[in-house]
């Protein structure tokens, strides 16, 4: 690897939407988003309006498909 090229370090967040209480676990209050390097680099990574078992599920789903890619 040159000294150009960047590791990029993907994560994948859950937390309760920002403005929201988050105290019911199956209220639609929570939120999971890609992280790249510590940031959100687009939008579109973020899905929000989900309870705290939907965006778990799709955190999960996101990191194996990671894992599988060889990430």
């Amino acid at each position: 690897m040159s000294e150009q090229e960047e590791t990029l370090n993907l994560t994948y967040e859950v937390r309760v939407t920002p403005g929201r209480a988050g105290s019911d676990p199956n209220a639609p209050d929570w939120e999971v988003l890609e992280l790249e390097n510590g940031a959100v680099q687009d939008g579109a990574d973020i899905f929000n309006n989900l309870t705290l078992a939907e965006a778990n599920q799709i955190a999960g789903m996101w990191t194996k498909k990671k894992e599988d890619a060889g990430f």
